[in-house]
Formats: C-alpha cells, structure tokens, sequence
C-alpha cells in the first residue's frame, strides 16, 4: 500500500505533458498489478490496465519507448484472461505484445521476453477457443 501511495505522489509531481508521466504510469502499473498477484482483486487488475493504456496515450506515438508500456499491457490483459476468460482480453494481450516485439527488433536484450510472452498468450487463446 504504501509504494502505491508514493507512485501516486510521484505521478502527481508528472502531470499530463511532463516526459516522465509515461514511466510514472507503468511504475504505479506494476505496483497495482502486484497487489492483484497478491490480493486477486480484479479492480487492481483494471486499473493496472487503465493505466498502461493511459502510458501509451501519452508517449510518443511509434518510439522504442512504447514497448515497455505495451508488454506491460499485454501482461495485464492476458492476467484479466486467466481470471475473466473474456476472448477479447487474449486477442488485445497478442496484439499489444507483437506491437512490443516490433520495437524489439534482432540483437535487442527484450526481444526474448516479447516472444517468451506471445508465445503463452497463443498458446492460452489455443486452450480456451
């Protein structure tokens, strides 16, 4: 609870438009997110979610520095999966993590994590179609 309280802090002293609002964003996203993996409540997960989004709203479009905020996402989706089982979840979790994997191109040290990850996401679609 606390380090989310001091994310929060820090994401205040970033306002919209402040270059360091999108690593704020993630870092509280993975505070949230722990608390899910921790506690199971869903509305963590969904907020966890809101706020990759939100990241990814206000970084430049296209930069290597999405790719963070879009395997973050797609990790957060495909959790939501696991627990809802909403398809479209799973669908949005592949799709964000190949967004990822394209900014991760040969030779960079996160492409196996990208592919790691996309690779558990199709086999989880495969097992609930």
């Amino acid at each position: 609870e606390e380090a989310i309280a001091l994310h929060r802090s820090a994401l205040d002293l970033h306002p919209p438009g402040h270059s360091d609002r999108p690593t704020s964003l993630n870092h509280l996203a993975n505070c949230v997110d722990s608390r899910f993996q921790q506690q199971g409540v869903v509305a963590d997960l969904d907020e966890a979610i809101t706020l990759c989004q939100e990241a990814l709203e206000v970084c430049p479009s296209g930069g290597v520095a999405n790719a963070p905020h879009l395997h973050k996402l797609a990790w957060c989706l495909s959790e939501r999966f696991t627990k809802l089982a909403m398809l479209t979840d799973v669908d949005d979790a592949i799709k964000y993590e190949q967004a990822a994997l394209v900014l991760r191109p040969l030779g960079h040290p996160d492409r196996p994590e990208s592919l790691s990850s996309l690779a558990n996401y199709c086999q989880l679609r495969i097992k609930r179609s």
